[in-house]
């Protein structure tokens, strides 16, 4: 009896756990692509809703969702397992009653969340194309003007005239975040897939396991790691933090 109640607490425990870090993972994503959206498509309200102490409150929220939500399937695993009967805990990992609430449980996660970011992407492709068509329409305009002030001064050296240049800082940025919630998506769409072929299946968990940390980590290299190295900014604070741990171990 004492093994049985250790293992449906052990079971309780990483069921709670792993949904717990899905999806306060999966809502700091698309909280952070609508962050990133909003301040895209309108910079000059963002800087009016997004305060420091709004932004601390969205994101504890999120994570203290994630806990209750956590905190709920902990005892709906802990009640599920009765400790009475003679099943073996092993049967009641195979049984229906175990796996289909959570493949139902992961998918509304998983898939509302990929889908509420993939909008997310179609609108920053919206603004991208938007700006490119905008940037290209300005470069004609200027070059339409430049010929005309050419041509009434009578200007014949073309080539030692000056050509203006387009800024594509702001439309590298929007290609940035595209790219790195692109691959958010890429990446847990095949995790999605194969857990709902994996779990109500016979796959044991040393291929489930392996398979998971592989599409975790893709998606973090190419999501996250991405994301900060191509940023400015990103670069100067790593520099700076670089700076100071060297610092610190010149003083010792």
């Amino acid at each position: 009896m004492s093994n049985l109640n250790h293992s449906a607490l052990k079971l309780a425990v990483l069921t709670s756990s792993t949904y717990f870090g899905l999806l306060g993972y999966f809502l700091n994503s698309v909280v952070i692509a609508a962050d990133r959206y909003l301040k895209i498509s309108r910079p000059l309200q963002y800087l009016r809703l997004a305060t420091p102490r709004r932004c601390i409150a969205l994101i504890g929220a999120s994570w203290c969702l994630s806990l209750v939500l956590g905190l709920a399937v902990f005892l709906s695993a802990l009640l599920n397992f009765d400790t009475n009967s003679q099943e073996s805990f092993g049967s009641f990992l195979q049984r229906e009653g175990f796996r289909i609430p959570i493949v139902v449980t992961m998918d509304l996660t998983i898939f509302t969340s990929m889908i509420a970011v993939t909008f997310l992407i179609a609108a920053l492709v919206r603004i991208a194309r938007q700006q490119r068509r905008k940037i290209r329409d300005e470069m004609l305009m200027l070059k339409h003007l430049q010929d005309r002030v050419q041509r009434t001064e009578q200007e014949g050296n073309d080539e030692n005239t000056p050509q203006p240049r387009p800024n594509h800082l702001s439309d590298k940025t929007t290609v940035y975040f595209i790219v790195h919630f692109s691959a958010f998506v890429v990446a847990w769409l095949p995790a999605s897939v194969v857990m709902n072929i994996a779990i109500p299946s016979d796959l044991t968990s040393a291929v489930l396991n392996p398979l998971m940390t592989i599409i975790a980590i893709f998606d973090t290299f190419w999501g996250t790691l991405f994301l900060a190295y191509a940023q400015p900014e990103h670069r100067q604070a790593a520099r700076s933090n670089l700076k100071r741990m060297k610092r610190l171990n010149c003083d010792r």
